[in-house]
């Protein structure tokens, strides 16, 4: 299967790209494509305790499985002031 995802902010930087395509081998949950991701880009681990995330306009839990055909989104916390 591949799992595509999309990164905003930090973790766009962190890895260098807006969008990545993991091959996994069968659906996977949230949490377990997390793992995956923190796998093949280690530097995105300090941040995913504190992403949201969504497929679509739906958020998702981390033990939500994911459809072959759906695209992850990572949504870091947002900061200003």
């Amino acid at each position: 299967m591949t799992q595509h995802i999309t990164l905003f902010g930090v973790l766009r930087e962190a890895v260098g790209t807006t969008e990545v395509t993991l091959d996994i081998e069968s659906p996977l949950t949230v949490g377990e494509v997390l793992r995956h991701l923190q796998a093949a880009y280690p530097a995105v681990g300090p941040h995913l305790p504190r992403v949201a995330c969504a497929v679509g306009d739906e958020m998702r839990s981390r033990q939500a499985r994911l459809a072959q055909d759906e695209t992850l989104v990572l949504l870091p916390p947002v900061s200003g002031g």
